[in-house]
């Protein structure tokens, strides 16, 4: 059991960072993609002409005209949908400030947190 004092700053450290700019962006983003069944709908659309165009490379051929085709045009849905692309902006963000605050705990701790952190590890 964590001792009080863990808790309430494992609790704190945690509202922090969900105050920090890009987390709370994060966030906000997903939210609005959870409340948007359209462009929910449109990451969706962007999944099977995608697979098909990786399968057809993969397998060592060229895709064909139409693949290009429809991925390109699942992708412009994708870019002309605002809630996807805050969401991906978003999500890039946050990607990359996390490791910068991984980082900052760390020499806080004066431990590495990410290591403290992982699952174990398994033989």
């Amino acid at each position: 059991m964590l001792s009080t004092e863990l808790r309430d700053a494992a609790l704190a450290f945690s509202h922090a960072l969900r105050k920090a700019p890009a987390v709370a962006e994060y966030l906000a983003a997903s939210a609005a993609l959870a409340q948007n069944p359209s462009a929910q709908q449109v990451m969706l659309d962007l999944q099977g002409p995608q697979a098909s165009y990786l399968r057809t490379q993969r397998a060592g051929l060229t895709p064909s005209q139409e693949q290009v085709d429809h991925l390109r045009r699942s992708q412009a849905a994708v870019r002309a949908n605002e809630v996807l692309m805050n969401h991906l902006r978003a999500t890039n963000t946050v990607k990359k400030f996390l490791p910068v605050a991984a980082r900052e705990v760390s020499v806080a701790l004066g431990a590495d947190y990410a290591s403290l952190i992982a699952p174990p590890s398994s033989c």
